[in-house]
C-alpha cells in the first residue's frame, strides 16, 4: 500500500498529444479513471463540446473508491484471519489505513489543482482557437477583397484602355469625314459648272429644235392628207419628252450632207423609202395578225360544236344504257314495239312534210337522221358566230379609220353624226347574222 502511494515509477509528465493535457501525478485508480469522462482526441474532440467535471462529483468519487476498497480489504483480511486478530494487529492496520487516507487526500488534492490548470489552459486554448478562426475568416475575406480590388482594377484599365482606342478612331473618322466633305464639295462645284454648260447647250438646241418643228409643220401644211397620213404611219413612236429615238440621232449625225438650194440629200430619200418599206411591212403584219385572229375564232367555234355533239351523243349513250340495264328483256321488248311507234309518230309529227315519205317505221333510223341534221344545224349556227365576230372585227377596223380621217382632217363635229349611224349598221349587220 506504501508504494502504491508513493508511485515512484509513475511519469509525471503531462501528455499534449491530441488534445490530452497530461494526468496530474500519474498514480491514480482504475476506479477513477473508469469514473471520470475519457478525453477524445482527433475528429470526436473536435466534433462534441467540451465537458466539465466538477471538483465535488471527483471527490465524491474517490471516495467511494476508498471506502470500497477498505471494506475489500477489511472483508479479506477477516476471512483469512478472523480468530488471529488482536488489537495490536487493529491498531496497526487502522493506522495504515488513515496513512493512506490522508496520502489519497492529499493526491486529490493536488489532482484537483492539477485539473483546475487544466481547465484554464483549455479555456485559453479555446480562446485561442476562436481567436484564430476569427482571424482566419478575416484573412479570407480581405484575401477575397484584395482579389476583387484587383480585378476591378483589370477591368477599369481595360476600360479606360477601349475608352482611348475609341477617341483615336473617332478622331480619324472625323478627319476622313472631313476630307471626304471636302471633295464632294469640290466635284459639286465642277459639277453645277458642268451643268450650267449643259443647261446653256440645251436651251440652244431647243430653239433649234423649235425651229425646225416649225418648219416641219409648214411642210405637212403643204401636204396633201393622204400623204400626211402615210407620213405620220410611217413616224416611229415617240414619247413628249423626247423628239426621236437614239438610233436616229444616231443616223441624224452621222449625215453629214450639204443640201444646196432645199433639195433632200441621198440620206433623207433613203430614209423616206425606209420608212416606207417599214409602213407596208406593218400593214403586212396586221394583215398576218387578222387572219391568224379568224382561224382561232374558226377554230375555237368549230371546237366548240365539236365538243357539244360529243357530250350529247355521250349522254344520249349513257341514258340508252341505264335504261337497258333496268328492264328485263321481255318488257323491253313490248315496250319497244310500243314505244317505237309513238316515237316514230312524234317525229314524223316534228319533221318537215318533204320527209314524211323518206321516215322509215325505224325508230333507230328516225333517230340517227335527226342527230345528223342537229349537228348540221349546229355547224351552221358555229359558222354564222364565226362570221359574226368577222363581222364585228371588221366594223370596229372601219370606224377606227373613219375616226383616224376625221381627226386628220379636222372635222370633229361630224363624228358625233357618224358614230350613231356606225352602232346601227353593226347592230343591223348582227341582226342579219343571226
Amino acid at each position: 500500500m506504501q508504494g502504491e502511494g508513493s508511485c515512484p515509477q509513475c511519469p509525471t509528465e503531462d501528455d499534449m498529444r491530441e488534445g490530452d493535457l497530461g494526468d496530474g501525478m500519474g498514480a491514480r485508480s482504475r476506479g477513477h479513471h473508469d469514473h471520470l469522462p475519457q478525453m477524445k482526441s482527433g475528429s470526436e474532440r473536435s466534433n462534441e463540446p467540451f465537458s466539465w467535471t466538477s471538483c465535488r462529483a471527483m471527490y465524491a468519487v474517490f471516495r467511494e473508491e476508498l471506502e470500497a476498497e477498505r471494506v475489500a480489504l477489511w472483508e479479506k483480511r477477516q476471512s483469512e484471519s478472523s480468530s488471529e486478530d488482536t488489537s495490536e494487529e487493529l491498531q496497526r492496520r487502522l493506522q495504515e489505513v488513515t496513512e493512506e487516507v490522508e496520502l489519497l487526500r492529499t493526491e486529490l488534492e493536488v489532482t484537483h489543482r492539477h485539473l483546475e490548470g487544466k481547465h484554464e489552459a483549455l479555456r485559453i486554448l479555446q480562446g485561442q482557437a476562436i481567436l484564430d478562426k476569427a482571424t482566419c475568416h478575416t484573412k479570407i475575406l480581405l484575401q477575397k477583397s484584395e482579389e476583387r480590388n484587383k480585378a476591378i482594377e483589370k477591368e477599369v484599365n481595360a476600360l479606360q484602355w477601349e475608352i482611348t482606342f475609341n477617341q483615336v478612331q473617332f478622331k480619324n473618322v472625323e478627319n476622313s469625314w472631313s476630307l471626304k466633305y471636302e471633295r464632294v464639295l469640290a466635284e459639286n462645284e465642277g459639277l453645277m459648272r458642268a451643268l450650267e454648260e449643259k443647261m446653256r447647250e440645251h436651251q440652244e438646241q431647243r430653239t433649234e429644235n423649235a425651229s425646225l418643228s416649225q418648219k416641219c409643220l409648214e411642210l405637212l401644211s403643204m401636204l396633201s392628207a393622204k400623204e400626211r397620213r402615210d407620213y405620220q404611219r410611217t413616224q416611229p413612236p415617240c414619247s413628249l419628252r423626247t423628239d426621236g429615238s437614239a438610233l436616229e440621232l444616231a443616223v441624224y449625225g452621222a449625215c453629214q450632207c450639204n443640201s444646196n438650194g432645199g433639195e433632200p440629200c441621198s440620206c433623207a430619200r433613203s430614209a423616206a423609202a425606209s420608212r416606207k418599206q417599214v409602213l407596208q411591212l406593218k400593214q403586212e403584219l396586221e394583215e398576218q395578225q387578222k387572219r391568224k385572229e379568224e382561224a382561232y375564232v374558226m377554230m375555237d367555234a368549230f371546237r366548240i360544236a365539236f365538243e357539244q355533239q360529243l357530250r350529247r351523243v355521250g349522254e344520249n349513250v349513257l341514258r340508252q344504257a341505264e335504261t337497258d340495264r333496268h328492264q328485263a328483256h321481255y318488257q323491253r321488248h313490248e315496250r319497244g314495239k310500243q314505244g317505237s311507234l309513238s316515237v316514230g309518230e312524234r317525229l314524223k309529227k316534228i319533221l318537215p312534210t318533204t320527209s314524211e315519205a323518206k321516215i322509215s317505221a325505224n325508230s333507230n333510223e328516225t333517230l340517227h337522221m335527226l342527230l345528223d341534221r342537229l349537228n348540221d344545224k349546229e355547224e351552221a349556227l358555229a359558222h354564222q358566230r364565226k362570221v359574226s365576230y368577222m363581222l364585228a372585227r371588221n366594223t370596229e377596223d372601219l370606224e377606227k379609220r373613219l375616226h383616224m380621217q376625221l381627226e386628220e382632217l379636222g372635222l370633229s363635229h361630224i363624228d358625233s353624226k357618224t358614230k350613231p349611224e356606225a352602232s346601227e349598221e353593226k347592230r343591223d349587220k348582227n341582226e342579219v347574222s343571226h
